[in-house]
Parts: C-alpha cells; structure tokens; sequence
C-alpha cells in the first residue's frame, strides 16, 4: 500500500468518485484474507476481528498518506487494485489451507495524489511516504501493549490485530517500488532503514 505519481488533473470532484467503493471493496477483500484461517475454521468471532484488524491497519494507513497530502494542499484519493485484491485473497486461503498459516501479499491499492502545479518538494514527499507505514507501527505497538494486559480469549485477538498492523508496516517498508519503503529510501535513507528494522524487529520478536 503506496501512493502513486503526480500529475495535472481536472477539476476535484471527478476525482472523489468511487473512492468510498473502493476502500470498502479493499477492506472486505484484506479481513477475508487476514481472516482465512478463521474462515477455514468457521469462526465468525475471529473473522470479525479480522474486519476490525483490516480497519486499524489498512483504513488508518491509507487515510494517514492521503490526510498529510491534503495537508500539503495536494489532492489525494485511495483507488483499489482489484487484482492484486483476488490475489491477495486467494494466496491467503490457499497457504492458509496447505502451512495452517495465511501469507498476505499487502498490496490492494494506492493513494493516488494529484497536483496542479507538479510535484512537491523531497521533504514533503518523504512525509507523505512515512505517514502510512508509521500509523501502523503506532497502532500495532498499542494493540500490542493491550494485549499483554488482558486475559484470553481477548488477548488472542487484540495480539492479532496489532500482528497485522505491524505486517502492514513491514511490508510496505520493504524498499521495492511502488511500495512506500523505495519512496522513502528515494529521499532519506537514513529514515527508510531507521523504519525498516524498527518493524521488523517489532514483527518477527513480538510475533
């Protein structure tokens, strides 16, 4: 989950259309996939927590990219990849079934932002880029936190919903394009790496 190029662009509202579709056809997608094992093993509790984890992590870091563009005076929009949502889905219940473990290629869309003028300048890109990755990291750590407070069986699923935001940000921090880690790297290396083992450690030592 990245955010795609610039470009001069009509007026704004034939950009807002759609957007609301697509972020509700993006969350669906993502819970069912973060949900497999769940939906393998018929549990509609685990499934809705799936729902709730999608909602932290994919939502929160979409919404953070296109909020600090606008910020920016930029015009930002979530658009879906519906590809890469069937393929998100079906790797998922696929490894899921065969490991007992669902790998979730976290990649359903982009932000795209539009400008009049051109692109802004590094400093207000690299924010841009940073925005998505760091709200997950924020909120898996807390979810994290909680989870380490709370007896079972929320435990198990307040540790899921912080194991998926944390994933969100590892993955999109890997610095290959379009994800937000080359973006990054592109313009500040120094806080592309600081990122990077930030949540992988957080990952793979908590989780």
């Amino acid at each position: 989950m990245s955010y795609w190029g610039y470009r001069v662009i009509p007026p704004r509202r034939r950009l807002l259309h759609g957007e609301l579709f697509d972020l509700l056809i993006s969350w669906a997608a993502l819970t069912l996939a973060f949900g497999a094992n769940y939906i393998i093993q018929r549990n509609i509790t685990g499934l809705e927590v799936s729902a709730i984890a999608v909602a932290t992590a994919f939502i929160f870091h979409e919404i953070a990219h296109r909020e600090v563009a606008r910020r920016y005076g930029l015009i930002a929009k979530y658009k879906a990849w519906y590809m890469g949502l069937v393929l998100a889905v079906a790797l998922a219940l696929i490894t899921a079934k065969v490991i007992g473990r669902p790998f979730v290629i976290a990649a359903p869309g982009a932000v795209v932002i539009f400008s009049y003028f051109g692109p802004p300048p590094p400093q207000v890109s690299v924010k841009i880029a940073v925005a998505g990755p760091l709200a997950n990291i924020i909120v898996g750590v807390l979810f994290s936190i909680a989870s380490f407070t709370t007896g079972y069986p929320w435990n198990v699923y307040l540790s899921f919903i912080g194991s998926v935001n944390l994933w969100i940000a590892f993955f999109n921090l890997i610095p290959v394009p379009p994800l937000d880690g080359s973006k990054i790297m592109r313009y500040s290396f120094t806080t592309w790496l600081a990122l990077f083992i930030l949540a992988m450690v957080l990952f793979f030592v908590i989780f």
